[in-house]
């Protein structure tokens, strides 16, 4: 895809950065197999962003808006302390091939668009108490206590990707399995056998594991194919293959308004400001030149979808 505004190329590195910080914030705010099914709304707004920051730094140009250089200095100061210090900060801009004159550029550019979008936000309505309840409920699903389940596994990884190879480790662990229903323990098992961490260091236990936070094929097999005291067959995952003993079950439960209500104010004020914004970088847009040589193509961004959905893993 390329996407140009006014003659400038947007990087495909702006819609990568855009996509990312959209996915963190809605990450907060919705389960992650529901952000899943927002993939290629999510990359359409990550373009539809890209754009709008270059059009939003050409108003910045136009209005010919500053800020302090002790701002800028301070900003670059706290980054170099977060980093450890000067020294290492420079060592991170070298390996990126940047001056400390163009970073201190980018966070001046930054403090720049801060300054415009702060000013075209503040008239953004704000949100009362029965906004917020209002979203509670009629978002139940988005604040449910997650389900929660007690897990053994065993966790063996194939020697290839050859089918000969996964059968043979799924035999192992199917032997494995005749031996626990004949009474052996399966944290003996994990312990002598299992390429988890977990075998060695807890005997297979992950302790209390949420829905959506093991790759999809566990959380299923935990959360919807297993009773409480079974086990499974041999599992294939993106890991290897996996034995699970379930051993407990509890079902999430709805939150209490009272916690999550923060959360909400957080996220409305986002949508509220970011509506503002909307209006006027469409204003801004229908002035402009903007050329898009290809659509939102969600695919295209997978491996992104792929490691921020996974979560914690079993491994």
């Amino acid at each position: 895809m390329t996407l140009q505004v006014n003659g400038k190329i947007i990087p495909e590195k702006a819609v990568l950065a855009e996509l990312k910080r959209l996915m963190d914030f809605y990450g907060q705010h919705m389960p992650r197999e529901e952000l899943g099914r927002h993939a290629s709304e999510l990359v359409e707004r990550a373009r539809e962003h890209a754009i709008g920051t270059q059009l939003l730094l050409e108003e910045v140009k136009r209005r010919h808006i500053e800020v302090a250089e002790t701002e800028v200095a301070t900003a670059f100061a706290d980054m170099a302390k977060r980093v450890g210090g000067e020294a290492k900060l420079a060592e991170m801009l070298a390996s990126q091939g940047l001056t400390h004159e163009q970073f201190q550029a980018s966070i001046r550019v930054g403090k720049q668009l801060d300054t415009l979008v702060a000013r075209v936000t503040s008239t953004a309505t704000e949100c009362y108490e029965e906004d917020l309840r209002k979203y509670f409920e009629e978002h139940p699903e988005r604040y449910m206590a997650p389900d929660k389940a007690q897990v053994r596994h065993i966790l063996m990884r194939p020697a290839s990707a050859g089918e000969s190879d996964k059968a043979a480790v799924s035999s192992i662990l199917m032997g494995f399995k005749q031996k626990v229903l004949e009474g052996e323990d399966i944290s003996d098992l994990a312990a002598a056998h299992s390429e988890c961490p977990s075998g060695k260091e807890t005997g297979g236990s992950l302790g209390w594991i949420a829905r959506g936070t093991t790759v999809p094929e566990f959380d299923q097999a935990v959360f919807d194919d297993l009773e409480v005291g079974e086990i499974s067959d041999a599992l294939e995952t993106s890991l290897g293959f996996h034995l699970i003993e379930l051993l407990d079950k509890e079902f999430g439960e709805p939150l209490p308004f009272e916690e999550v209500k923060d959360s909400i104010r957080e996220l409305l004020t986002h949508e509220r400001k970011g509506n503002a914004l909307s209006a006027f970088v469409a204003k801004l847009r229908e002035k402009a030149v903007v050329e898009d040589t290809g659509g939102a193509d969600a695919t295209a961004w997978e491996s992104i979808f792929d490691s921020f959905l996974d979560g914690q893993k079993p491994s």
